[in-house]
């Protein structure tokens, strides 16, 4: 699948494999110390690199009965077939699962949130999902912004601090 974003970049996303853990961790490494705390609702500012490179083919590894996940690239000037967002779904119970989403801090507000969050709604309607689940930090404005610009139904709940998005 490819689209382009509002400024005109050209992505190319596609089904993630287990070969794409060194992507998982150069996505990473281009999320700024907020967009860690808003994604990992933790501070992650020096983690050890082989955690973060255990975890990234620990994220790489998804079973087909259980979620699904996608990569999205682009070639910048100096780096070619750059990652520049993930998305995903895990199965968590019959017709639910968890959601995650990260856009690179180079590329957030350019709509590539708003297109993995359409890819992860048709997919697990695919999959007969019906409710995506998803912790988010009260603070973290441009995901709360996404859903509402979703025109998804949507609850929030404790305090603001988790989501059902139904799909």
């Amino acid at each position: 699948m490819t689209f382009r974003t509002r400024t005109g970049l050209d992505l190319f996303v596609r089904p993630l494999c287990l070969e794409d853990a060194p992507y998982l961790t150069d996505l990473f490494a281009h999320l700024g110390p907020e967009s860690r705390y808003l994604r990992f609702n933790q501070a992650l500012s020096n983690p050890d690199p082989a955690l973060v490179q255990a975890e990234a083919r620990r994220l790489a590894r998804v079973d087909p009965e259980e979620g699904a996940a996608w990569l999205a690239f682009a070639d910048l000037p100096g780096e070619p077939h750059a990652p520049l967002a993930g998305a995903r779904f895990i199965r968590t119970g019959p017709g639910v699962a968890e959601a995650s989403i990260a856009v690179r801090d180079d590329a957030q507000r350019q709509g590539i949130g708003a297109v993995m969050l359409d890819l992860l709604v048709r997919e697990a309607r695919r999959a007969g999902i019906h409710t995506l689940t998803a912790v988010i930090q009260y603070s973290n404005n441009g995901i709360w912004r996404l859903l509402k610009q979703s025109g998804l139904p949507y609850r929030r709940g404790g305090a603001g601090t988790w989501v059902e998005i139904f799909v």
